[in-house]
C-alpha cells in the first residue's frame, strides 16, 4: 500500500514537473519577454557586441524582432554585419593611427555609392555625413591617432526615381524615410564601440533632425561649398550643386555646370579628410592621384595638413571636356574657370577646417 502511494505520488510529481517544463518551454519560445531576453543575450557577442541595440539618449536602439543575417570580422576590431529582412549592412571598425593598409580600409570604409544625394554633413558637432543610402560617423580618440568609423545602410535608401520628389520638397523628405533613426543608431553605435575599445572620444549632441537636402541652385545663390568661386570667368556657368558648410564635415562636394552648353558632365570639386582622404587616394582608375599636389588631364589635386588627422586632406577637381569647346558661335574655345576655381575651393575648405601647409598644383 505504501509502495503504491509513493508510486502515485512520484507519477503525479513527474506529471506536474513535465507540465511546468512544457509551459516554461512554450513561454521561452512564444513570450515577447523571453524573445527580448534571447535577443539581448545574443547581442552581447553579435557584431563584436558593439552595436547600440539598447535605447538611450542618442538612439531608440533596435527592436528584438530584427533579424541578424550575418556577422563577419575582416580583421581585429572590425565587424561587418547585416540586419533585418533587407540585410542592410553595418560596418564598425577601430582604425589604427597612421596608414592601416589598403585591405583594411577597403573592408572598413566602403566607398560612397549614392547617386541621388550629395553627402550632407551630420551637424550637431559630429564628424560624418548622410546621403541617400547610408550614414557615416567618425570619432577621434583623445591622446592617440586612432579613430572609430561606422557605416549604416538605410532600410529604405532613396532611389534615382525619388529624386524629383526629394528636390521638390526637401524640407519634408526625411519624414518618409528611416534616415533619422538609422543615423541616430550609427551615432550611438560609434559611441558604444569607442567605449568598448577604450577610445575616449568627443561626441556631439543628440540629433533630432537631419540637414535639409541640397537642391540645384543658380551660381549667384551658392552659399555652401561652391560659394566664392569665380563664376564670372565663364558666363556659360549657371547651376551649382553643393554640400553645406560645416567644420566637422569629412566629405565636401561642389559641382558647377552650364545647363545650356554641357550635356551631362560638370565641374566637380571635392574635399575629403582623415581616413576618407586616404581611401580616395587608393580608389585607382584614370583619376587616381599621387603626391601631395598635381594635375593630369582634366584632374587636379591638392593636399593639406589638418588638426587631429595623420593623413593629409585631399582636394580634387575635375574639368569636363565640354568646357574647352567654343562658348558661343563665332568665338574661340577655351577653358578659364577650372584652375582658379579649384584653388579657391581648396583654400576656402582648408581654412574652414583649420588646415595648414596647403600644397596646390603648379600653374603653367
Amino acid at each position: 500500500m505504501i509502495r503504491r502511494t509513493v508510486f502515485r505520488w512520484t507519477a503525479w510529481v513527474a506529471g506536474v514537473l513535465a507540465l511546468v517544463l512544457l509551459a516554461a518551454w512554450m513561454w521561452w519560445r512564444e513570450s515577447d519577454t523571453a524573445a527580448r531576453w534571447r535577443f539581448e543575450e545574443t547581442m552581447k557577442t553579435y557584431c563584436g557586441g558593439v552595436l547600440a541595440y539598447e535605447k538611450g539618449p542618442l538612439s531608440d536602439g533596435l527592436g528584438h524582432e530584427v533579424r541578424l543575417r550575418s556577422d563577419y570580422s575582416p580583421r581585429k576590431n572590425a565587424h561587418n554585419c547585416r540586419l533585418g529582412r533587407t540585410g542592410r549592412q553595418v560596418v564598425v571598425a577601430l582604425l589604427p593611427g597612421g596608414d592601416p593598409g589598403p585591405g583594411e580600409l577597403e573592408d572598413t570604409l566602403p566607398q560612397l555609392r549614392d547617386d541621388v544625394l550629395l553627402p550632407l554633413p551630420l551637424g550637431g558637432g559630429w564628424r560624418g555625413w548622410i546621403d541617400g543610402s547610408s550614414a557615416r560617423v567618425l570619432l577621434d580618440c583623445r591622446g592617440s591617432a586612432d579613430r572609430v568609423a561606422v557605416m549604416v545602410e538605410m532600410v529604405s535608401p532613396l532611389r534615382e526615381e525619388d529624386a524629383e520628389k526629394v528636390f521638390a520638397r526637401p524640407e519634408t523628405m526625411w519624414e518618409e524615410t528611416d534616415h533619422l533613426s538609422g543615423t541616430r543608431f550609427a551615432l550611438a553605435t560609434a559611441v558604444k564601440a569607442a567605449a568598448h575599445w577604450g577610445c575616449e572620444a568627443e561626441t556631439g549632441k543628440p540629433l533630432t533632425s537631419l540637414p535639409e537636402v541640397t537642391r540645384d541652385e543658380t551660381t549667384n545663390s551658392a552659399d555652401g561649398t561652391c560659394a566664392g568661386l569665380p563664376f564670372a570667368r565663364d558666363p556659360r556657368l549657371d547651376t551649382v550643386r553643393e554640400t553645406a558648410v560645416d567644420r566637422s564635415a569629412v566629405y565636401e562636394i561642389c559641382e558647377v555646370t552650364a545647363s545650356q552648353h554641357f550635356s551631362t558632365a560638370s565641374y566637380s570639386f571635392s574635399a575629403r579628410f582623415g581616413p576618407y582622404a586616404l581611401t580616395a587616394r587608393r580608389e585607382g582608375g584614370p583619376r587616381a592621384v599621387t603626391g601631395e599636389a598635381g594635375a593630369r588631364g582634366g584632374t587636379l589635386w591638392a593636399s593639406a595638413r589638418c588638426p587631429g588627422d595623420t593623413e593629409r586632406a585631399l582636394f580634387t577637381g575635375y574639368t569636363p571636356p565640354e568646357a574647352t569647346t567654343a562658348w558661343f558661335p563665332g568665338e574661340r574655345g577655351g577653358e578659364t574657370f577650372g584652375l582658379p576655381a579649384f584653388f579657391e575651393f581648396a583654400e576656402r575648405s582648408a581654412e574652414r577646417h583649420g588646415c595648414t601647409d596647403l600644397r596646390l598644383p603648379k600653374t603653367r
